[in-house]
């Protein structure tokens, strides 16, 4: 007989981007039987897969709390700055001032990372940054024109991604120090030329694990299939 605490606890657990054999280990562990788990299984029409791993309704809100930026993305800038500073010492070159940056990233990126938030809401997706002047993003999900998932070196080797949307409107932004490398606690902050947030016609989340960042994606697109744009609708 279908018992559906063990499907609550299924669909639970592949919106938190759990694998199929994860979570039978899971259940066997705690008691279950093998043959309730895969009736459980075979009981729910979205696959199993990592990637797959969107919420089963696009009504329930995703947040930075169920695909949140790493800990790993705190030391990002730091890590590729101590590797440049090394290559550049064996070649009897040396940048001072990437040493001076190096605290200021350790510092700026926890604040940044907790203050970032963002949900799908039903009509929009929201966006909420700043550390000492605080600003709010409502995307209609029609104005979105690009969802994409992208890995530079870094998250190729970590296992990381970020994920970035654009929208119809026009703009850009520039923190402090201007041009890519900038830093903006009141708003986007930028390192190494990876935004934080809403800056422009851009919304990017870096970061995120790669199958998170996935599963935003599949999440965004449903959404912009529901809600198609309208004339009142706006980005601002």
């Amino acid at each position: 007989m279908l018992n559906n605490e063990i499907v609550n606890y299924i669909k639970s657990e592949l919106v938190k981007g759990e694998g199929k054999q994860q979570i039978t280990d899971s259940l066997i562990k705690a008691g279950w039987q093998n043959n309730d788990v895969q009736e459980a299984f075979n009981s729910l029409s979205a696959p199993a897969s990592p990637i797959a791993t969107s919420p089963q309704s696009t009504s329930e809100i995703v947040t930075e709390k169920n695909y949140p930026i790493t800990k790993l993305w705190i030391f990002k800038a730091p890590i590729i700055i101590i590797v440049i500073s090394i290559v550049a010492l064996l070649f009897g070159y040396y940048f001072p001032y990437l040493l001076i940056a190096l605290p200021i990233y350790l510092i700026a990126n926890p604040l940044i990372r907790a203050n970032f938030h963002y949900s799908t809401e039903e009509k929009f997706f929201d966006v909420r940054q700043g550390v000492f002047s605080k600003k709010q993003r409502h995307l209609p999900y029609g104005v979105i024109q690009n969802v994409l998932v992208k890995q530079d070196w870094f998250d190729r080797i970590f296992g990381l991604a970020s994920f970035s949307v654009e929208n119809a409107s026009q703009g850009g932004g520039k923190g402090f120090f201007g041009g890519s490398k900038s830093f903006r606690l009141g708003g986007t902050y930028q390192q190494q030329g990876e935004s934080v947030g809403s800056s422009g016609n851009k919304v990017n989340i870096p970061g995120l694990k790669k199958k998170d960042a996935e599963a935003i994606k599949l999440v965004l697109l449903q959404k912009m299939k529901e809600n198609p744009i309208e004339d009142s609708q706006s980005g601002l």
